[in-house]
Formats: C-alpha cells, sequence, structure tokens
C-alpha cells in the first residue's frame, strides 16, 4: 500500500493530523480538507485512491460528499470510507449512501490502518460492504512519538480551555449549538489522541445535552468533571516553562508579522502563558504599521508568500533599533532566504511549533540583545597596545574558522564532514563523548556539533564540561527527541542553538554561519 493517496476530510483539526500522522506513518501520501467544499476543490488537482471523510462535516455533509464524488464520472472509482459515531442510526445512513464502508468512533490506530488496507485491497465492485473492526490497540503503536505527543499535548491545552469556558458560561451566555460542536470533536478526537476517558465524558455530556436543558443537573455535573478531566490531563501532560523564562517574557511587546490566523491564535495561546503581549499585524497593516511595529521588544516575522515584499526580509535595511528580529517559517522557505539574510544577526524558529520551543527561541533572542546592549554600554576605546577584553578567548580564535562533529553514526558524520568541507570549514570528528571532549580542549574549534546521545559522555555531559571550563566554544546540540524538557536542559547548560534528526545538512550549514558572524 506504500504510495497509495488518501484524502482526510475532518473539521477537527486535532482529529484531521492524527490520522494524516498515522497514515503518513504508514506509507500513503495524504492530503487534507476541512469541509467538502475544500475537498472537492482539492480533487480538482490531486485524485486520491480514497476518500476517508467524516460524516458530520459543516454545510455539506460527508455522506453528500460520498455522492458527488461517486456521480462525478472523473471520480466514480474513489473509495470512499466515512467516520461515524457508534449510533446504529448513523451507521444505517451511511450503508445507504454511496460509501464503500464506515470506521466507528472512537478511532485506533491498528483498527484505522487495517480497515484502510481492506478497503483499498478489495474490488469496487462490493461498495457497501461492512469492515468489522479488529482488536483495538493503543495509538502510540510504531507511531512518531514526538509528533504524536505535540498533537496530544495541543488537543488537552484546547480542551482545557474551552471546556473551562462551557462550564462558566452555563449561567450567562450559554450556547448549546456550540457546545454539540465541541464535544462531539472532543468525543472523536479523544479516542484518537488515546484518552478514552475524554470520549466517554464527552458523550456523556453529548447525551445529556441531549436529554434536556443545558442547565440540568446531569448536564452541569458531568460537564464539571469533564472540564476538570481536560484540566488534569493538560497539567499531567505539560512541560513547566522555567521560571527566569517568564520573567524574561513578561509584558514583553511581541510583534507577529504576517502569520495566517491558526498560527497566529497558537502563537497568542503561547505567549499568554508568559503574560506577554502580543501584537498581531497582517495584509497591508504590517507595511503601514512600519514604526508601531518596531516599538515592539520582539519582532517575529513569519516567512513565506504573505511576507513577500516586507520590509523586515530586505537585507539593504537597517535591523530594528528597538526590536530584535526573528524569522519563522518551514525549513525550506528559511533557506530560500538571500544569503546576506540569513547571516544577519536574527533569530531563526523552523515550524516545529511546541510551545517551549517557541519560547525559548523568543528568550534567547531577549538574551541575546541585552548582552550585545549591555557590552556596548562597557565598551571603551581600547589604548594603544592594550590586550583584548579577553585575551584567552582571543588567543584561542582559530584563523579559520574549525568546527568539531561528534556523533557514533558513522553515516551522520561523514555526511556533515564532506558537506562543511565543501563549504569551506574544516572539520573533525569524534565517535564518543570523551574524545569530543579531548579534540574540543586540545584544538579550540569555533563550534561544536554534539549528539545528545553518544556512549560514555553523552551531549549534555560534554556541553556541561566545556560551560564550566569557560571553553570559547559554540555548541549546537543533536537530538532525535524532540521534546521540550530535553530542549530546555541543553539551553539551560548554555547551547548556542540545537537541531532534531533527521535535518538537512544545509540547514545546519545556514545556523553554523550565522553563529560564526556573531
Amino acid at each position: 500500500m506504500v504510495g497509495k493517496s488518501i484524502l482526510v476530510v475532518d473539521d477537527t483539526l486535532v482529529a484531521q493530523n492524527f490520522i494524516r500522522l498515522v497514515l503518513t506513518h504508514e506509507g500513503y501520501e495524504v492530503r487534507t480538507a476541512s469541509h467538502a467544499v475544500e475537498a472537492l476543490q482539492v480533487m480538482a488537482s490531486f485524485c486520491p485512491e480514497l476518500v476517508l471523510t467524516e460524516v458530520n462535516l459543516p454545510g455539506i455533509d460527508g455522506l453528500e460528499l460520498a455522492r458527488r464524488i461517486k456521480n462525478d464520472p472523473r471520480t466514480a472509482t474513489v473509495k470512499v470510507v466515512a467516520l461515524t459515531t457508534a449510533d446504529p442510526a448513523d451507521q444505517a445512513r451511511v450503508q445507504q449512501a454511496d460509501c464503500d464502508g464506515f470506521i466507528a468512533k472512537p478511532i485506533e490506530t491498528r483498527s484505522l490502518t487495517q480497515h484502510i488496507r481492506e478497503t483499498l485491497a478489495r474490488p469496487i465492485a462490493n461498495p457497501a460492504a461492512k469492515l468489522t473492526a479488529p482488536a483495538a490497540d493503543p495509538i502510540a503503536a510504531g507511531l512518531n512519538g514526538e509528533a504524536a505527543d505535540h498533537l496530544r499535548r495541543a488537543f488537552l491545552k484546547e480542551g482545557a480551555e474551552k471546556s473551562a469556558e462551557l462550564v462558566e458560561s452555563l449561567d450567562h451566555g450559554f450556547d448549546a449549538a456550540h457546545a454539540a460542536r465541541l464535544l462531539h470533536s472532543w468525543a472523536g478526537a479523544g479516542g484518537m489522541a488515546g484518552f478514552p476517558e475524554i470520549t466517554k465524558l464527552a458523550r456523556a455530556c453529548e447525551e445529556a445535552l441531549r436529554a434536556g436543558a443545558p442547565r440540568h443537573s446531569e448536564f452541569r455535573d458531568t460537564l464539571g468533571v469533564l472540564a476538570f478531566t481536560f484540566a488534569d490531563l493538560n497539567e499531567t501532560h505539560g512541560v513547566q516553562i522555567p521560571e527566569h523564562v517568564v520573567r524574561a517574557l513578561q509584558g514583553k511587546r511581541i510583534a507577529m508579522v504576517a502569520f495566517p490566523s491558526d498560527r497566529a491564535d497558537f502563537l497568542c495561546a503561547t505567549l499568554e502563558q508568559v503574560k506577554a503581549r502580543p501584537r498581531l499585524y497582517t495584509g497591508a497593516a504590517a507595511i503601514e504599521n512600519i514604526e508601531s511595529v518596531e516599538t515592539c521588544e520582539l519582532i517575529l516575522v513569519r516567512v513565506g508568500p504573505e511576507s513577500a515584499g516586507s520590509p523586515w526580509l530586505d537585507p539593504s535595511r537597517p535591523l530594528p533599533s528597538g526590536g530584535t528580529l526573528v524569522l519563522a517559517g518551514d525549513r525550506r522557505d528559511l533557506l530560500n532566504l538571500p544569503a546576506p539574510m540569513q547571516s544577519r544577526d536574527v533569530e531563526f524558529l523552523v515550524d516545529t511549533w511546541h510551545p517551549e520551543d517557541v519560547v525559548v527561541h523568543l528568550h534567547r533572542a531577549l538574551s541575546r540583545r541585552a548582552a550585545t546592549e549591555s557590552q556596548a554600554q562597557i565598551a571603551e576605546p581600547a589604548p594603544a597596545g592594550s590586550q583584548p577584553a579577553d585575551p584567552s578567548r582571543a588567543a584561542a580564535a582559530p584563523a579559520k574558522a574549525s568546527v568539531i562533529i561528534a556523533d557514533d553514526d558513522k553515516l551522520i558524520v561523514s555526511v556533515l564532514g564532506s558537506t562543511l568541507q565543501n563549504y569551506g570549514m574544516p572539520c573533525q570528528e569524534a565517535a564518543n563523548g570523551e574524545e569530543a571532549l579531548r579534540l574540543i580542549r586540545e584544538h579550540r574549534p569555533a563550534v561544536a556539533v554534539l549528539d545528545v546521545n553518544m556512549p560514555g559522555l553523552d551531549g549534555y555531559e560534554v556541553l556541561a564540561a566545556v560551560r564550566k571550563e569557560e571553553l570559547p566554544v559554540m555548541v549546537i546540540l543533536l537530538t532525535a527527541r524532540n521534546r521540550e524538557a530535553d530542549i530546555l536542559r541543553g539551553f539551560q547548560l548554555g547551547a548556542d542553538d540545537y537541531m532534531v534528526k533527521p535535518f538537512n545538512p544545509l540547514e545546519l550549514i545556514a545556523r553554523l554561519k550565522r553563529l560564526l558572524k556573531k
């Protein structure tokens, strides 16, 4: 089934992302849509072999979408599987429609992938065949743990906030239709996210809401338990941001330029956790309010089509005098920036969108700005013949920037070594932590690239030793973990940057050049 194409249609972003994650892991080519109209637009240029659609979509529902797909000669052979509730009435509607099968929520990983395999392998002649669900299996089985963890945490964070809002609105301004939509999405996404207790409670709330008034004691009590469960799980699965990072960002004005609404919402929620003051500038407002933007302590610019022609991406324009510039985007867009822009003294934030990842990068950008201003205030012209302020660091600086690569994976060392040599950066290689520390002490490279998981001394221990001995070396950590706690630990020990495996060697070159320019 590797390479088979699938279109996932679901208006619940968390469920949509989980399904995409599961199917991509299985080797399928996956596209997504949030409603039927968008799905039909996608299919104008992308013809999937299977469409996996939620039944209860806004506007045109999933069953009508299935009929339109089957009645169009261009897409008549596309198989359609519906995602529905366990309600027999809903399942009967699906069987009467033009679907090739259905999957009842909550969805389990192995159940989902087996359904998809069986449907793709089955001849089109039996479109209404009902699939038999196999034994359930936790979603974590065979799944990319880091990506799944990020989605789980986003689901819990949103659920904790929205369920608390529902409880608060019970006595004033309660919107039953809005509550029903939220409860339905939580009931479906809870199973995918690996929280069956959320699914159970959300369904109980749905039934209580349908049975009586929203202020009925059964609904009120069940909703309260759901909100408490969301809050408890969110606290359990969350990562605490260090207090000194919160203090540094508290009250800071942060401009967000050219961000689409979904990413802007995420950033605002993240910044509110550290009590920062985000300001959003989109479209013409980003250009018309340059002076307002530059009064902010941090200027976070989204790199992409939305920011084409932005003055902050013009390398000939001076950097903002009042704020620090942070460029965010996917790896391709950041790497495609003009070389003069990449080499400027700015911070780069690749699209990982973990809350702590964003906070750490913004904190580092502010810290670097503060250190630069502090050095400028105390610096005075040195008298003739005087020594530099830090003679040990000056004496240790190599004539040509050199790099040490430390990783027990020979393939990674070979690829990185070859890439660095091609870009004129001499490098030395180490296969373990002890060897890396010895090379750093003896050769004083400009940068050390350290794998976190090395035999003997790991990357953290090497970094701690380097900082304790005050060796003048910048350090980039390589990690396959992508867990926020590990990343925060690295920065707390004094790392200058980090990269998550697998990564593009050219991205490492871009980061090295930026560090070496400082």
